[in-house]
């Protein structure tokens, strides 16, 4: 078997893994990068989240979780960027929608999308990569709501929040873990999701 067959199996049976073991009809993911919209695709689940193929700056993102509510009460300017489009709100955070092919698809989706948020099941998924900080983290330790930090600092391995990552320790930062569906490495991450909500 070829190595490219070979991780084409490993990742049918990771979607057919997630899809068996947590439901995401009715929860919103709030995902800094992909992560949350692969997670709902892999399990032919509806989008309930705005931040379905884009990615924000840590500091952003976590901004925009602790403060959801009133982001979502404005509508971002859009602006075609060099490679995609990109949203920006009035105190400056934004929104790289890498994904989208021109500014009004991306403003169309983000603006349908939030009316799904479920309140009441939201769950924060971060990674640490794009700079993600000490003070990120910090952040990160303080939102209110369920959560998993993707990480690769030893340090943070015993964190109950954290998914440490050993064979990227030695990584500048954690690397797109999304090809290889390594987010659901060892079965956490949507472990983590049902049992918040259980």
């Amino acid at each position: 078997m070829t190595r490219v067959k070979f991780y084409f199996r490993r990742i049918i049976e990771k979607k057919r893994i997630i899809k068996a073991n947590v439901d995401l009809s009715d929860i919103t993911l709030f995902s800094q990068n992909c992560i949350g919209g692969v997670m709902y695709h892999d399990c032919e689940a509806r989008f309930l989240s705005p931040t379905v193929n884009l990615y924000m700056m840590p500091s952003d993102f976590l901004k925009f979780v602790n403060n959801y509510e009133h982001y979502l009460s404005e509508i971002p300017v859009v602006c075609d960027g060099e490679k995609y489009p990109i949203g920006t709100f009035a105190d400056g955070m934004q929104i790289n929608f890498m994904h989208y092919n021109s500014k009004e698809e991306a403003l169309e989706k983000w603006e349908s999308r939030k009316i799904r948020i479920n309140k009441n099941k939201i769950f924060v998924i971060c990674i640490e990569r794009d700079g993600f900080s000490q003070g990120n983290y910090e952040e990160f330790k303080k939102l209110k709501f369920p959560k998993v930090l993707f990480t690769k600092d030893e340090n943070r391995k015993n964190d109950e929040n954290c998914i440490y990552i050993k064979k990227y320790k030695n990584e500048f930062e954690v690397p797109d873990i999304i090809p290889y569906r390594m987010m659901y490495y060892k079965n956490l991450l949507p472990n983590a999701v049902k049992k918040a909500f259980d």
